[in-house]
Protein backbone atom coordinates (compact mmCIF):
# COMPACT_ATOMS: atom_id res chain seq x y z
CA UNK A 1 0.00 0.00 0.00
CA UNK A 2 2.80 2.91 1.08
CA UNK A 3 4.62 1.24 -2.10
CA UNK A 4 1.49 2.55 -4.35
CA UNK A 5 0.96 5.71 -2.73
CA UNK A 6 5.07 6.56 -3.10
CA UNK A 7 4.57 5.60 -6.75
CA UNK A 8 1.72 7.90 -7.31
CA UNK A 9 3.16 10.45 -5.25
CA UNK A 10 6.24 10.42 -7.57
CA UNK A 11 4.16 10.46 -10.64
CA UNK A 12 2.26 13.61 -9.67
CA UNK A 13 5.77 15.21 -8.42
CA UNK A 14 6.68 14.44 -12.21
CA UNK A 15 3.56 15.66 -14.27
CA UNK A 16 3.93 18.86 -12.12
CA UNK A 17 7.65 19.36 -13.04
CA UNK A 18 6.77 18.83 -16.42
CA UNK A 19 3.87 21.01 -16.59
CA UNK A 20 6.07 24.16 -15.12
CA UNK A 21 9.09 23.28 -17.17
CA UNK A 22 6.37 23.44 -19.76
CA UNK A 23 4.84 26.69 -18.98
CA UNK A 24 8.04 28.71 -18.23
CA UNK A 25 9.85 27.65 -21.42
CA UNK A 26 7.36 28.02 -23.83
CA UNK A 27 4.82 30.55 -22.79
CA UNK A 28 7.21 32.24 -20.43
CA UNK A 29 4.67 32.95 -17.53
CA UNK A 30 6.54 34.82 -15.46
CA UNK A 31 7.28 37.62 -17.94
CA UNK A 32 3.87 39.72 -17.36
CA UNK A 33 3.90 40.79 -21.14
CA UNK A 34 3.96 37.16 -21.98
CA UNK A 35 0.93 36.65 -19.90
CA UNK A 36 -0.92 38.93 -22.08
CA UNK A 37 0.16 38.21 -25.28
CA UNK A 38 -1.18 34.85 -24.63
CA UNK A 39 -4.88 36.17 -23.32
CA UNK A 40 -4.86 38.66 -26.66
CA UNK A 41 -4.12 35.75 -28.75
CA UNK A 42 -7.17 34.03 -27.00
CA UNK A 43 -9.78 36.94 -27.13
CA UNK A 44 -11.08 35.95 -30.49
CA UNK A 45 -12.18 32.08 -28.96
CA UNK A 46 -16.03 31.53 -28.33
CA UNK A 47 -15.21 30.77 -24.80
CA UNK A 48 -12.71 33.15 -23.75
CA UNK A 49 -13.97 33.75 -20.21
CA UNK A 50 -13.72 30.05 -19.31
CA UNK A 51 -9.93 30.18 -21.05
CA UNK A 52 -9.37 33.32 -18.94
CA UNK A 53 -10.73 31.56 -16.10
CA UNK A 54 -8.41 28.46 -16.31
CA UNK A 55 -5.11 30.11 -17.40
CA UNK A 56 -5.52 32.19 -14.21
CA UNK A 57 -6.11 29.25 -11.89
CA UNK A 58 -3.20 27.26 -13.41
CA UNK A 59 -0.38 30.19 -13.82
CA UNK A 60 -1.62 31.07 -9.90
CA UNK A 61 -1.05 26.96 -8.63
CA UNK A 62 2.34 27.90 -9.84
CA UNK A 63 2.56 31.08 -7.90
CA UNK A 64 2.59 33.68 -11.00
CA UNK A 65 0.73 36.95 -8.59
CA UNK A 66 -2.28 37.55 -8.46
CA UNK A 67 -2.00 41.26 -9.06
CA UNK A 68 -1.51 40.73 -12.37
CA UNK A 69 -4.72 39.44 -13.70
CA UNK A 70 -7.27 41.98 -11.51
CA UNK A 71 -6.10 44.83 -14.24
CA UNK A 72 -6.28 42.42 -17.07
CA UNK A 73 -9.62 41.22 -16.01
CA UNK A 74 -10.93 45.24 -16.15
CA UNK A 75 -9.54 45.13 -19.45
CA UNK A 76 -10.76 42.05 -20.90
CA UNK A 77 -14.44 42.23 -19.16
CA UNK A 78 -14.99 45.34 -17.75
CA UNK A 79 -16.80 45.40 -14.51
CA UNK A 80 -17.39 41.80 -14.49
CA UNK A 81 -13.62 41.03 -14.66
CA UNK A 82 -13.78 40.33 -10.54
CA UNK A 83 -15.79 37.23 -11.47
CA UNK A 84 -13.34 35.86 -13.57
CA UNK A 85 -10.37 37.10 -11.07
CA UNK A 86 -11.97 35.32 -8.15
CA UNK A 87 -13.21 32.15 -10.05
CA UNK A 88 -9.68 31.50 -11.41
CA UNK A 89 -8.44 32.12 -8.07
CA UNK A 90 -10.71 29.87 -6.25
CA UNK A 91 -9.69 27.00 -8.53
CA UNK A 92 -5.87 27.71 -8.03
CA UNK A 93 -6.89 27.90 -4.02
CA UNK A 94 -8.54 24.54 -4.56
CA UNK A 95 -5.84 22.77 -6.29
CA UNK A 96 -3.08 23.91 -4.40
CA UNK A 97 -4.33 23.30 -0.79
CA UNK A 98 -4.52 19.37 -1.97
CA UNK A 99 -1.46 19.61 -3.44
CA UNK A 100 -0.20 21.08 -0.23
CA UNK A 101 -2.35 18.54 1.85
CA UNK A 102 -0.36 15.12 -0.36
CA UNK A 103 3.11 16.95 -0.84
CA UNK A 104 3.32 18.56 2.92
CA UNK A 105 7.14 18.00 3.45
CA UNK A 106 8.40 18.75 0.20
CA UNK A 107 6.03 22.24 -0.34
CA UNK A 108 7.25 23.53 3.22
CA UNK A 109 11.04 23.22 2.13
CA UNK A 110 9.74 25.05 -1.34
CA UNK A 111 7.18 27.55 -0.27
CA UNK A 112 10.48 28.41 2.42
CA UNK A 113 13.15 28.99 0.02
CA UNK A 114 10.43 31.11 -1.96
CA UNK A 115 9.16 33.23 0.65
CA UNK A 116 11.98 33.93 2.12
CA UNK A 117 14.07 34.84 -1.09
CA UNK A 118 13.87 38.52 0.15
CA UNK A 119 13.34 40.14 3.98
CA UNK A 120 9.95 39.42 5.50
CA UNK A 121 8.22 41.06 8.33
CA UNK A 122 6.13 37.76 9.35
CA UNK A 123 7.82 34.29 9.60
CA UNK A 124 5.99 32.00 7.91
CA UNK A 125 5.50 29.74 11.48
CA UNK A 126 3.89 32.60 12.82
CA UNK A 127 1.52 32.73 10.29
CA UNK A 128 0.98 28.67 9.95
CA UNK A 129 0.15 29.03 14.13
CA UNK A 130 -1.95 31.82 13.52
CA UNK A 131 -4.31 29.82 11.25
CA UNK A 132 -4.49 26.39 13.21
CA UNK A 133 -5.03 28.76 16.63
CA UNK A 134 -7.50 31.06 14.44
CA UNK A 135 -9.07 28.57 11.58
CA UNK A 136 -11.41 30.89 9.38
CA UNK A 137 -10.95 34.47 10.95
CA UNK A 138 -7.43 34.38 10.45
CA UNK A 139 -7.45 32.76 6.90
CA UNK A 140 -9.91 36.22 6.18
CA UNK A 141 -7.67 38.66 7.92
CA UNK A 142 -4.88 37.04 5.60
CA UNK A 143 -6.53 37.03 2.60
CA UNK A 144 -7.54 41.06 3.01
CA UNK A 145 -3.99 41.96 3.85
CA UNK A 146 -1.20 42.56 1.85
CA UNK A 147 1.34 40.85 4.33
CA UNK A 148 1.63 37.56 2.38
CA UNK A 149 0.81 36.81 -1.74
CA UNK A 150 -1.96 35.21 -2.38
CA UNK A 151 -0.26 31.87 -3.80
CA UNK A 152 1.95 31.17 -1.13
CA UNK A 153 -0.79 31.60 1.28
CA UNK A 154 -2.44 29.12 -0.41
CA UNK A 155 -0.05 26.55 0.64
CA UNK A 156 0.92 27.59 3.98
CA UNK A 157 -2.78 27.06 4.68
CA UNK A 158 -2.74 23.41 3.14
CA UNK A 159 0.11 22.62 5.53
CA UNK A 160 -2.20 24.00 8.64
CA UNK A 161 -4.50 21.67 9.71
CA UNK A 162 -6.97 24.67 9.23
CA UNK A 163 -10.42 22.72 7.68
CA UNK A 164 -10.90 22.87 3.94
CA UNK A 165 -14.11 24.49 4.53
CA UNK A 166 -13.08 27.21 6.45
CA UNK A 167 -10.18 27.61 4.05
CA UNK A 168 -12.29 27.99 0.90
CA UNK A 169 -15.24 30.20 2.88
CA UNK A 170 -12.72 32.41 4.19
CA UNK A 171 -10.81 32.80 0.95
CA UNK A 172 -13.97 34.12 -1.21
CA UNK A 173 -15.58 36.22 1.56
CA UNK A 174 -11.79 38.30 1.82
CA UNK A 175 -11.24 38.22 -2.01
CA UNK A 176 -14.63 38.87 -3.44
CA UNK A 177 -15.03 42.71 -1.92
CA UNK A 178 -11.15 43.56 -2.83
CA UNK A 179 -11.68 42.37 -6.42
CA UNK A 180 -14.76 44.03 -6.83
CA UNK A 181 -13.30 47.38 -5.65
CA UNK A 182 -10.03 46.51 -7.94
CA UNK A 183 -12.79 45.65 -10.91
CA UNK A 184 -14.37 49.39 -10.50
CA UNK A 185 -10.70 51.03 -10.38
CA UNK A 186 -9.13 49.67 -13.51
CA UNK A 187 -12.03 50.40 -15.43
CA UNK A 188 -12.42 54.02 -14.56
CA UNK A 189 -8.45 54.13 -15.14
CA UNK A 190 -9.06 52.50 -18.82
CA UNK A 191 -11.48 54.69 -19.21
CA UNK A 192 -9.54 57.75 -17.86
CA UNK A 193 -9.70 60.41 -21.05
CA UNK A 194 -13.74 60.24 -21.38
CA UNK A 195 -14.37 60.60 -17.48
CA UNK A 196 -11.34 61.81 -15.97
CA UNK A 197 -13.69 62.38 -12.45
CA UNK A 198 -15.04 59.03 -12.39
CA UNK A 199 -10.96 57.62 -11.83
CA UNK A 200 -10.52 60.14 -8.60
CA UNK A 201 -14.01 58.72 -7.15
CA UNK A 202 -12.55 55.56 -8.43
CA UNK A 203 -9.50 56.32 -6.17
CA UNK A 204 -11.04 57.75 -2.88
CA UNK A 205 -13.08 54.17 -2.85
CA UNK A 206 -10.14 52.11 -3.42
CA UNK A 207 -7.88 54.62 -0.90
CA UNK A 208 -10.41 54.18 1.55
CA UNK A 209 -10.59 50.79 1.50
CA UNK A 210 -6.69 49.88 1.59
CA UNK A 211 -6.83 52.54 4.43
CA UNK A 212 -9.84 50.55 6.50
CA UNK A 213 -7.53 47.30 5.85
CA UNK A 214 -4.23 48.60 7.38
CA UNK A 215 -6.17 49.92 10.16
CA UNK A 216 -7.67 46.65 10.77
CA UNK A 217 -4.02 44.73 10.64
CA UNK A 218 -2.88 47.39 13.42
CA UNK A 219 -5.43 46.71 15.61
CA UNK A 220 -6.67 43.20 14.91
CA UNK A 221 -6.21 40.31 17.46
CA UNK A 222 -5.45 38.24 14.35
CA UNK A 223 -1.98 40.70 13.84
CA UNK A 224 1.00 38.22 13.68
CA UNK A 225 3.70 39.87 15.80
CA UNK A 226 7.57 39.67 14.30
Amino acid sequence: MERNKRIIKIGLVLILIFILVYLILRLRIFDKDSVLNILLSGKERTRFGIFFILLVGLLMIFLVPLSWFSPLAAFFFGLKGFIYVVSGAIIASIISFIIARVFRKDIINIINKIYYRKKRKIDLDEISTQIEKYGFGYIFFMRSMPFIPFSIANYVSGISSVSFKDYIFGTILALTPSQIINAYFFVKAINISHRPLDVLVAALIKGVYVLTIILWQRKSKYNAKE
